[in-house]
């Protein structure tokens, strides 16, 4: 049975996405029966981000760990490490994956990521920002223009 607090995933071909805030130790273990195989945590190890991984690999699922200290857009140097992260998440929904992407409140750094992946998936800036209001309303409506254009900047012409 899902509960309110359970990730939307939200069907992009043969995969899906769902972005949402930190998860409570709860409800990591109901993700599998929504269909969850892969959870993205944003979070620095100071947010508590190993004890989500623990709880995702405890019940099965693949935990991605990508820390970003604050929701501004990242410098050049962690945008370059960023990018095979994106191009990985982009692959895994193209394959079948159904991730979920999270920081603390969802909002912020999720929205970046998960705006970043959808272009990356080769939506257009507009498809894609109604894309990250129908995954999840408060982070389409919260995530800053700013975030959007660092999205926007990493996909090449």
């Amino acid at each position: 049975m899902t509960q309110a607090s359970d990730p939307t995933l939200v069907p992009l071909g043969a995969g899906a996405l769902a972005l949402s805030h930190r998860p409570k130790r709860r409800d990591v273990p109901r993700f599998p029966g929504l269909g969850v195989t892969h959870v993205v945590t944003l979070l620095s190890e100071r947010e508590g981000a190993r004890q989500v991984g623990e709880l995702v690999e405890q019940a099965g699922m693949s935990w991605i760990w990508f820390p970003l200290d604050n929701g501004r857009p990242p410098d050049p140097a962690r945008t370059a490490a960023l990018l095979p992260v994106i191009a990985e998440l982009a692959a895994l929904i193209v394959g079948g994956a159904r991730v979920v992407v999270h920081c603390s409140a969802g909002i912020h750094r999720t929205g970046m990521v998960g705006y970043a992946v959808l272009r990356r998936l080769g939506l257009e800036p507009p498809a894609a920002r109604a894309k990250l209001l129908e995954l999840r309303t408060v982070t389409g409506e919260g995530v800053g223009d700013d975030r959007l254009a660092w999205g926007d900047a990493l996909v090449q012409p």
